[in-house]
């Protein structure tokens, strides 16, 4: 059996006395296709931002085709190719669609533009 693309392993994440996630596994195969369901305040975009790196989780990992990427910065992850979306995108307003869609290119490994 082939390596998980992304694996999240007990990820935890807290906002002063607040538990956003406490202990939170996920395994995502390549190809597969995950949802994230829950009530507004239930930690869907706290996960996705720590697995992400717009926030540091304080517990467990983050791994990502099979290297550990908890403490490289969200950058560093995308020359990775990793990439996320966002739920109210806000696009370049000088640049066109097609341009708009090339963006995440740039800073992906193997990219073709």
């Amino acid at each position: 059996m082939a390596s998980p693309l992304l694996e999240v392993t007990a990820v935890s994440k807290r906002f002063g006395g607040f538990v956003a996630l406490d202990g939170i596994d996920l395994t995502v195969a390549e190809g597969e296709r995950v949802g994230l369901i829950g009530p507004n305040g239930s930690g869907k975009s706290t996960l996705v931002n720590c697995i992400c790196g717009t926030l540091v989780n304080e517990t467990g990992s983050v791994r990502f085709n099979g290297e550990t990427v908890d403490r490289l910065l969200t950058h560093e992850r995308t020359r990775r190719g990793m990439a996320r979306s966002f739920q109210l995108p806000r696009p370049f307003t000088t640049l066109t669609v097609a341009d708009n869609l090339r963006v995440p290119l740039l800073y992906t490994v193997n990219a073709r533009p």
